[in-house]
């Protein structure tokens, strides 16, 4: 499959190498400087080559919009038309950010909408879906998980039945197992499971730092649920 990549950062350098080695063809544009993407091109080889965001755009059957919530208008704007009738795999979290750079989530925001659902009204003829927002960049590769005894799982939305599908080949060829959530009004609950996530590194780890070690996962009781007689 043709893939671009908008924007090449931390999320999406290795979801490229993921599908690079899974035999896609990719083309890479960063929204900044274009030159921190060398030694990436150069590991990807023939699999992968540099463009601007409207050619990666262009260039794409399906395409990666990883990109900073706070840039979503200007790369928009950018990209034009070039997304219309597309598979839009969208990975933003709705964080705002202070003066001093500090980044939080925008609970207003997130009370009554999606940042998949805002890029579904701006592109309003791209088929989004929501997905690979959950993980954290270095444990979105699965060698992170080579001795874990369970697969991470990433769950994805969409209004989109084919576009669906395709993402779901895609998290498998990322070696994730992928999590059907429904419509993409349910991309509000996959946000929300970041929240959920920077609590849990809190209270349960050694703090937010920890957050980039956690993942979630649904487990199938096995050999399945067991059954109790109930006493009225």
């Amino acid at each position: 499959m043709k893939i671009g990549i908008l924007n090449t950062g931390n999320v999406g350098g290795r979801l490229a190498r993921a599908w690079a080695a899974a035999g896609h063809d990719l083309v890479l544009a960063k929204d900044g400087e274009d030159r921190k993407l060398a030694p990436l091109l150069a590991e990807l080889g023939d699999r992968a080559r540099l463009g601007t965001i409207r050619e990666a755009a262009e260039f794409g059957e399906a395409v990666l919009f990883s990109v900073y919530w706070p840039r979503v208008e200007a790369v928009v704007a950018e990209v034009g038309d070039a997304l219309d009738g597309k598979v839009v795999i969208e990975t933003m979290n709705p964080l705002g950010v202070t003066a001093e750079f500090k980044h939080f989530h925008d609970l207003d925001f997130m009370r009554d909408g999606s940042t998949a659902e805002d890029l579904q009204r701006r592109l309003p003829e791209a088929r989004i879906v929501k997905a690979f927002s959950t993980l954290a960049a270095p444990v979105l590769e699965a060698a992170a998980w080579s001795t874990s005894p369970v697969v991470p799982g990433v769950p994805y939305a969409s209004d989109d039945a084919e576009a669906g599908r395709v993402t779901r080949g895609l998290i498998t060829d990322a070696g994730f197992r992928p999590l059907a959530a429904g419509s993409l009004r349910a991309a509000r609950q996959i946000e929300q499971l970041g929240v959920f996530l920077h609590h849990v590194a809190d209270h349960e780890y050694g703090g937010d730092a920890d957050l980039i070690r956690l993942a979630l996962a649904v487990v199938e009781a096995s050999p399945g649920p067991i059954a109790r007689e109930r006493i009225a």
